[in-house]
């Protein structure tokens, strides 16, 4: 397999797409000021990238391939934009957890394009629609029904398409595809500038992008459409609680066929991280701080997180305790659990970060994800291309800049 960056050609393309956006942005948020008001707080980035074959979203950007954009009529490039909007707002790339990326991108996309098509936008030929004793249904429930249809008729997917396409287009992905199995002699095209950031706290950088659309609707048009108003009530009253978050990111890094730590290492040196195959057990790396201060919060974190990882059935998780420098690495199954209680905490001293990230790039293994159990006062290592979930103590405060990350509360 090969791999290229865009052509000066597909360069023009993206320029080009840049000011389409602009302008097609401007018109949402002079038409619809509540999906408006949301784009204006997300980057549009126009990719030449075969890994977003359409469009796709992390909720703090929007990618859009010039291919497929560029050719649509106006009203359907304002259908797409709003479609990464309402993805956005429904938080579908935080809600697929550990089930099949096919079916529950086309389960969201039923959710959405149904939601669209009521309010009369104009859709694209080919868009995925529900059945219509599925339209009031959410995401997962659609996907449930999707799982029991194909268990039934034993066909992979059966969909209502928009009865526009008279040919029975492919339906629009539009969520971010993991690279799939590339062939020996296919060429991908990488953009640079086809950056996923899903940020430190997605979810409640959703939360503000919708009350603060929510306020400015409100100062401009007064009360919200009344389906608007309930959704965006749910957003106002609050966080997620921690074990949610937990369990978001452990499925949702899991989910699939495929792991990142360690990368596919056999595209590293072009600069292309690629996920790499793995085997349908869950492996995870717990770092733990122990110089002290997490000493009382451990046993419930580790409590939640174990009790996750048998819900997957097999996992294996090596724990590295450390603080200054390493002082433990251990291995744990569901036959041999992790017993919290018997880790062994030095108090005062410093706290180091590095070392293990240090152990784990001159020992790599077949680890998923790493989370990292501290109250955050350390040194700041280098982003490594895996992800990294730092779980904070309730007094505690997170110092390092990247990363995902989640604040225990003070309950017992």
């Amino acid at each position: 397999m090969n791999f290229r960056p865009p052509t000066s050609q597909e360069e023009k393309h993206k320029k080009k797409t840049a000011q389409t956006l602009e302008a097609d942005r401007f018109l949402l948020l002079k038409d619809h000021p509540f999906i408006g008001s949301i784009l204006i707080r997300q980057n549009l980035i126009p990719v030449a990238d075969s890994r977003c074959p359409t469009a796709a979203t992390d909720g703090q950007n929007i990618f859009v391939n010039p291919e497929f954009y560029l050719p649509l009529a106006p009203a359907e490039r304002r259908f797409v934009l709003a479609h990464e909007v309402w993805h956005t707002i429904y938080m579908h790339f935080l809600r697929r957890k550990a089930r099949d990326r096919y079916r529950f991108n086309a389960a969201a996309d039923m959710e959405v394009n149904r939601m669209l098509v009521k309010e009369k936008f104009k859709a694209p030929r080919g868009v995925l629609l529900p059945r219509p004793e599925w339209a009031e249904l959410n995401a997962e429930e659609i996907y449930a029904r999707l799982e029991e249809q194909a268990d039934q008729e034993q066909q992979p997917l059966d969909v209502h398409l928009d009865p526009s396409d008279p040919n029975g287009g492919a339906g629009d992905p539009s969520q971010l595809p993991a690279p799939g199995a590339p062939q020996e002699d296919d060429v991908l095209v990488i953009d640079p500038d086809y950056q996923v950031d899903f940020g430190n706290h997605p979810e409640e950088s959703v939360r503000e992008k919708v009350v603060e659309a929510a306020v400015q609707y409100e100062k401009q048009r007064g009360d919200l459409p009344a389906d608007i108003a309930r959704l965006v009530e749910t957003f106002r009253a609050g966080k997620l609680n921690w074990k949610e978050l937990l369990a978001q990111f452990v499925t949702g890094c899991y989910g699939g066929s495929r792991r990142w730590l360690p990368p596919n290492r056999r595209y590293i040196s072009g600069g292309l991280y690629l996920q790499s195959r793995r085997s349908g057990r869950l492996q995870a790396v717990l770092a733990i701080d122990t110089s002290g201060s997490t000493h009382s919060d451990l046993p419930r974190f580790a409590g939640e997180l174990v009790n996750l990882l048998d819900s997957f059935g097999q996992y294996e998780l090596k724990v590295i305790c450390c603080d200054a420098k390493i002082q433990s690495v251990e291995t744990f199954t569901p036959e041999t659990p992790f017993d919290a209680e018997k880790v062994r905490f030095k108090g005062g001293g410093g706290t180091r970060f590095t070392p293990v990230f240090e152990y784990l790039e001159e020992n790599p293994g077949d680890e998923q994800i790493l989370i990292y159990f501290t109250d955050g006062y350390g040194d700041i290592p280098k982003k490594p291309t895996y992800p990294v979930m730092w779980a904070i103590t309730p007094d505690g405060k997170n110092q390092v800049p990247w990363g995902y990350e989640i604040t225990l509360d003070k309950d017992s």
